[in-house]
């Protein structure tokens, strides 16, 4: 059984056997286990009644083809303070109060658009509960910035929007027709030939709770009548209650000039408070008004590091792992490298590390991006005896010129807790090791040895102070979130006995460190302490941990659900088989073993088959970390 962080062997590199793995996957959601996944069963009831194939037939989409992302959100007067929430195309689904389904069973839609105009990322009901942001510079019409430069943003529309009772209101223009033209900087015209040419945007309400008018294509397509998929059966009612999908009016109607696929148009466009309005002309009848893209805007105001989930396939990450291949006293972390055919190659096996250093590599964050892919890891590169957090690009290849602020290599570096420190216990020089991203990529759960006793913490990660999490003052290492965010795994050991896995829920407190003020919740062994249990790595697909046991008198890799249910063991061999990583789509696990002599790396099946050795060499390499 081993014990520590790293073997150092007097080993010298012999060569690196490549090994190609079957073409992986490719599938355009985050977490690639969770595809289409409904968070809630009402989330996929409020979809079905709308955008159900047998029902949108010759209409456009009120929600989107299918989630892409869903997580429980910090929410001040949410269970536990969070919510659940659901991203699709349109708009985004949540439930704040899981105890309250009185009315479409709990769900809303969330006053996104209000967020994305006002910078004002909602913390809760308050008005004056929020997290200042700049205004959204995110096109409300058309292609996305970059293909779309001079298309007017939410930012745009920051001074002629109410919201928050700012007090700002348009006058009732009942009957008028609307030419009123805005541009990128916010400058308003009236072009006369869009007026004269569009009854349609003749002014039909005037709504006086905003202050804003509401045109006739834009009235006609709130009360629409149409097929509806309602318990199973298709009826004829009004597709959505309006002031439920869209809210109030926050602007009034503008003609903008937005690039959609390779030409510029003239797009009739109004802000509600839930959702953004969008008229072209020249679309086919069922398509002429449309919902906006408010989703996809929203997940990358809110989320800019995670890229786009809707617009690309997943980057398939590298494997990782350590190895003292250069020097038979530290080791460095090396990757597999992901080819075109989406393959890994062990002869394109490069340091992606400092030398002469001890790194492991512990957790990614996951993009959309592969200029945002980072590695967290843990090294002693600072002093060169205590271990700190570091992160770099994952792709080891890319010039830094090109790479996003927010995965610049860099120390992360965290103070002394100021929330809850241990009673009786000195701050001393710490190692600061296992740091573990949350799947939204805002928070660290990593472990600390800063008050003697190694112990879980809690840290924003473009912050600096953290949260104590484990209060026993027992060893807890390894942390590992549940993919909605709501859950950490972990192993402990208490008073000499052995290692047991850990589970505990995440309750939050405040925000007022970047939502990172929390507590673990119904706290709970997972295994039998009388044996030893190490390593928990939950499954892409959140149902799943892979975890090593030590219960017949070695290292074999099991696999059980996150309650410690249904167990069954992968590996079966006199050897040492440890630390599992999972790949992308929870479809083969990486872990260590030396059943040929020393530690190599291994990759298998999810259900152990087909486990077969991807490197080979004297060297000893450990601590694989692939995508999970």
């Amino acid at each position: 059984m081993k014990h520590l962080l790293f073997w150092v062997r007097a080993t010298a590199l012999a060569g690196v056997a490549a090994m190609a793995l079957a073409a992986l996957p490719t599938q355009a959601a985050p977490f690639d286990g969770r595809r289409a996944h409904f968070a809630d069963p009402a989330f996929s009831t409020v979809w079905e009644r709308t955008d159900a194939e047998r029902v949108r037939t010759g209409r456009t989409w009120y929600w989107g083809p299918q989630p892409w992302f869903d997580y429980a959100e910090f929410f001040r007067e949410g269970i536990n303070g969070l919510r659940t929430v659901q991203y699709f195309d349109k708009a985004r689904m949540e439930i704040n109060n899981s105890n309250d389904r009185s009315f479409q069973g709990g769900v809303t839609n969330g006053l996104l658009v209000v967020e994305l105009v006002s910078g004002h990322l909602k913390k809760g009901n308050d008005p004056a509960d929020f997290e200042a942001r700049q205004p959204a510079n995110v096109p409300v019409a058309g292609n996305p910035l970059a293909a779309n430069p001079n298309g007017p943003t939410y930012a745009t529309f920051a001074h002629l929007a109410t919201f928050d009772n700012n007090g700002y209101r348009d006058a009732s223009r009942l009957g008028q027709r609307i030419g009123t033209t805005i541009d990128k900087y916010g400058n308003v015209s009236v072009r006369q030939d869009l007026a004269d040419a569009h009854a349609e945007t003749t002014i039909a309400q005037f709504n006086s709770m905003t202050g804003h008018n509401i045109p006739q294509v834009f009235w006609d397509f709130m009360n629409r009548q149409g097929p509806v998929s309602e318990q199973g059966t298709v009826r004829n009612q009004p597709v959505v209650d309006w002031l439920f999908a869209m809210g109030l009016p926050i602007t009034d109607p503008y003609w903008v000039r937005a690039r959609i696929g390779d030409a510029e148009k003239d797009v009739f466009v109004q802000l509600f408070e839930r959702r953004v309005l969008t008229y072209v002309p020249d679309n086919p009848a069922g398509f002429q008004v449309e919902m906006g893209n408010v989703g996809q805007h929203y997940f990358q105001w809110r989320y800019p590091n995670l890229g786009q989930p809707w617009a690309a396939t997943e980057p398939q990450p590298p494997l990782l792992f350590s190895a003292n291949i250069s020097n038979r006293d530290y080791f460095e972390m090396f990757a597999f490298n992901i080819n075109g055919s989406v393959q890994l190659t062990g002869d394109l096996m490069h340091p992606v590390s400092s030398p002469g250093t001890n790194s492991v590599p512990f957790s990614f964050r996951r993009s959309f991006d592969p200029l945002a892919e980072c590695v967290f890891y843990d090294s002693t590169q600072g002093d060169g005896r205590h271990r700190g957090i570091y992160q770099r690009l994952l792709l080891p290849f890319v010039a830094e010129s090109n790479v996003v602020d927010t995965c610049l290599p860099q120390a992360l570096t965290f103070n002394a807790p100021i929330t809850n420190p241990p009673q009786g216990a000195a701050l001393q020089a710490a190692d600061d090791y296992q740091p573990s991203i949350s799947p939204d990529a805002s928070k660290l759960a990593f472990v600390s040895t800063r008050y003697g006793v190694p112990e879980i913490y809690l840290a924003p990660v473009g912050g600096n102070t953290a949260t104590r999490l484990t209060l026993d003052r027992c060893t807890s290492q390894h942390p590992s979130w549940n993919p909605d965010g709501r859950t950490l795994f972990w192993e402990r050991q208490c008073n000499g006995s052995d290692f047991t896995i850990m589970r505990g829920d995440l309750r939050y407190q405040d925000d007022g460190s970047g939502a990172t003020y929390a507590e673990l919740i119904n706290v709970r062994e997972l295994t039998d302490p009388s044996q030893s249990n190490r390593y928990p790595r939950v499954s892409p697909g959140g149902q799943i941990i892979a975890f090593t046991s030590y219960r017949d008198g070695n290292g074999e890799i099991y696999l059980m659900d996150i309650n410690g249910g249904a167990v069954r063991r992968l590996t079966n061999n006199a050897s040492e088989d440890e630390v599992p990583a999972w790949n992308a789509t929870g479809t083969q696990i990486a872990f260590a073993s030396n059943r040929d002599g020393n530690d190599n790396i291994y990759v298998m099946n999810s259900d152990g088959s087909g486990q077969a050795a991807l490197t080979s060499s004297p060297a000893t390499e450990h601590w694989p970390s692939w995508a999970q």
